[in-house]
């Protein structure tokens, strides 16, 4: 199984460029927030009843194709379409059709419910240059407990057959939660089967955007059960000789990392992500953000122009410092906090994420708990 996307050295040199100049090399568009399945996290998802009342209205189809020529004359290469379900929208496919003339290579986020033989036919002509889908689980069962769907499982396995036998690369995504972790092993060996990349991850970050409310909340595992979760998906995946040297290289990150030249001295550290340097977000009402997790800092380019909201955001996005406590700590390298994660676990940049800690704290026990129950002689 490819345990792991490969990321061409030509993109990471590319966005570090980027990134120097200020170029948006890498973006976003959020068409809209509606989805067809109801998973218990998602940081976004609304009825259409919700968005009517929210006063606010989906982007039209030519404000995003003008947003999108706006954006490849200021540097834009790489453009991700997601949502909610962006196959849900009747005019995705000339919308896709139209941004794909403009030379850019798209990448779509999807959870493949909606994906049939009809769409694949389009899809086809002129591919994307990946399809993500998301796997929630193993069963139809799972997959009416953890989204409302009771025949997810089914579309979604017969969304990925169609793609594949269109020579169309597709993704797996999974997002770990308690409604699903007994499926993962399962999903790893239907990855395995069809030679996939599963991309998983048992963090699943507070809904802020979804709900204001909702600051360091989610349906997901307790810091511990995150640990843990964590160290069985990496040894499930990546096999146990991986997992061993991965264990000792925990044991051993002990030492003090010093800031260097990226932290000011009374400060915590600048954000060191490619968000508000090289790549942006724009949502589906209107406005634009250096990463789609959070609510700032924003800009609005439908209002103002692609440009003008590229360059608030890179300055805002520059001013950005996360909490002095995480440059200072010992387990930073392992731990590697990032802005959103800051901001959605405590409403600021500023305060230290004590769900992450609490992930840290637990992850060493995790590791050799997993490696212990792995290799017991039985």
């Amino acid at each position: 199984m490819a345990n792991e996307l490969y990321v061409p050295k030509l993109v990471n040199y590319l966005h570090m460029k980027a990134g120097r100049k200020g170029i948006p090399l890498a973006g976003t568009f959020e068409l809209s927030p509606v989805c067809n399945m109801q998973c218990r996290m998602c940081y976004v998802r609304m009825t259409p009843r919700e968005v009517e009342k929210s006063g606010k209205r989906l982007r039209t189809l030519e404000e995003w194709i003008s947003l999108g020529q706006a954006a490849k004359k200021q540097g834009m290469l790489m453009l991700l379409l997601t949502g909610g379900e962006p196959f849900l929208r009747p005019d995705f496919q000339e919308l896709y059709q139209e941004l794909k003339k403009l030379g850019l290579v798209i990448t779509i986020n999807s959870n493949g419910t909606l994906i049939d033989e009809k769409t694949v036919e389009w899809l086809k002509k002129d591919p994307p240059m990946r399809l993500n889908i998301t796997l929630y689980g193993a069963s139809d069962k799972t997959y009416e407990r953890l989204c409302g769907n009771p025949r997810g499982y089914t579309q979604t396995m017969e969304a990925v057959r169609l793609l594949k036998e269109a020579g169309i690369r597709v993704k797996l995504n999974c997002s770990l939660t308690p409604q699903n972790r007994q499926d993962f092993p399962e999903m790893i060996r239907y990855a395995q089967r069809e030679g996939m990349v599963l991309q998983t991850t048992s963090y699943m970050f507070p809904p802020l955007r979804r709900d204001k409310d909702s600051v360091g909340k989610n349906e997901r595992f307790t810091p511990e059960e995150t640990a843990r979760t964590s160290a069985e998906a990496l040894y499930l995946q990546r096999g146990n000789a991986w997992f061993r040297k991965h264990m000792e290289e925990v044991s051993a990150g002990e030492a003090t990392i010093p800031c260097g030249d990226i932290c000011d001295p009374d400060e915590g550290e600048r954000m060191q992500c490619r968000a508000g340097k090289s790549s942006f977000w724009i949502t589906w009402d209107g406005r634009m953000l250096s990463c789609g997790m959070m609510d700032s800092p924003q800009a609005f380019p439908f209002r103002d122009g692609f440009e003008k909201a590229w360059k608030q955001i890179k300055i805002q996005a520059d001013k950005i410092r996360l909490p002095l406590e995480c440059a200072d700590c010992n387990k930073k390298q392992q731990c590697q906090p990032c802005a959103a994660m800051v901001y959605t676990e405590t409403g600021t940049f500023s305060r230290k994420p004590l769900y992450l800690c609490q992930i840290q704290n637990a992850y060493g026990k995790a590791c050799r708990e997993v490696w212990k129950e792995r290799n017991s002689v039985k």
